[in-house]
């Protein structure tokens, strides 16, 4: 019992620790898979008003803030996604370009309350990446996250910020 024991104890303080779930890292990938991979959309609508209303009524954040030239891109509807028990809302656009068949949009703005992230670094000022085969900005406005993304490089998501 006293080896059993022991090595449990040098398991603990050597073995290699798992990262925290909750990180930008982590929920970008989990938040551009969801938009890769074919998503229903909640509600289909071009009308703002209809898809705050929509995510209000089912817990996900709807005070969030469209930057200036993302107000302009016609929006096609919405879906609420879960992200470590934190409700996720989802916007989907539509910038003009042609979408493959099945498709209904191609640009996703992902918002979640700042809590559902462990990371304290996200600042106002936009991170670009590519997840996958989508360019992404993430950045914070009060508590909450944002993270756009579509197909393509930083030049193309940055004319939506």
């Amino acid at each position: 019992a006293a080896l059993v024991l022991l090595f449990g104890m040098l398991a603990f303080f050597w073995l290699p620790k798992r990262g925290s779930d909750d990180t930008l890292a982590i929920y970008k990938n989990q938040m551009v898979g969801i938009a890769l991979r074919g998503y229903g959309m909640d509600l289909t609508t071009n009308d703002p008003a209809q898809i705050r209303s929509h995510l209000a009524q089912n817990q996900a954040p709807a005070d969030y803030a469209l930057p200036a030239a993302l107000q302009k891109v016609a929006v096609a509807g919405c879906a609420v996604e879960s992200w470590q028990n934190a409700k996720v809302s989802m916007l989907c656009f539509r910038t003009g370009k042609p979408l493959p068949p099945g498709e209904q949009s191609d640009l996703w703005l992902f918002v979640v309350d700042r809590t559902a992230l462990a990371d304290p670094s996200i600042g106002e000022v936009p991170q670009f990446s590519k997840v996958n085969r989508l360019a992404t900005a993430t950045w914070a406005k009060g508590d909450k996250i944002y993270l756009l993304g579509t197909e393509g490089d930083e030049q193309t998501i940055r004319k939506y910020l």
